[in-house]
């Protein structure tokens, strides 16, 4: 390693030329960069959810919770499976072995959900789809002895 750093040392225009060479590619790809004010991250969670108006918990646990935990019963890349029913709606939580493919995984739930057709007839259509986790990449606080609008513009 010393010996590459002595080269470079004795020859200058090497050495520029190779600084100049990485200002451009840099330059070249800066375009490709990614910018995001709220970059979401992939939870390894899908939930699914059915609107099911004017009924009790009962009726929800049995009409709808129960028949989604059933279709999803035995997909390989479920780690753990919660449901909850309250009034007029049921919810099911599917959690995701580490590494999964969740386009493929909520394919496979999306097609074992629509396969259902035992659903009650108030039912509305599931909502299904993959949870997402946005984080924002950076606060800024400005304070000063200075009016508030002052503060907003900075």
């Amino acid at each position: 390693m010393n010996g590459l750093i002595e080269w470079f040392a004795k020859n200058g225009v090497a050495a520029n030329l190779l600084a100049i060479f990485i200002a451009i590619v840099g330059v070249m790809t800066i375009g490709t960069l990614r910018q995001e004010v709220f970059p979401e991250f992939s939870s390894d969670i899908i939930s699914v959810r059915v609107v099911y108006p004017g009924a009790a918990p009962e009726e929800v646990e049995e009409g709808i919770s129960q028949k989604i935990e059933e279709a999803i019963y035995g997909l390989t890349d479920v780690k753990k499976i919660t449901s909850s029913s309250q009034e007029n709606a049921g919810s099911v939580m599917v959690e995701l072995n580490p590494g999964t493919d969740a386009a493929r995984a909520l394919d496979e739930i999306k097609t074992r959900i629509d396969a259902i057709d035992t659903f009650p007839d108030d039912a509305e259509e599931p909502l299904i789809q993959e949870q997402t986790v946005e984080e924002p990449v950076i606060a800024v606080a400005v304070a000063g002895q200075v009016e508030p609008r002052t503060l907003r513009v900075l």
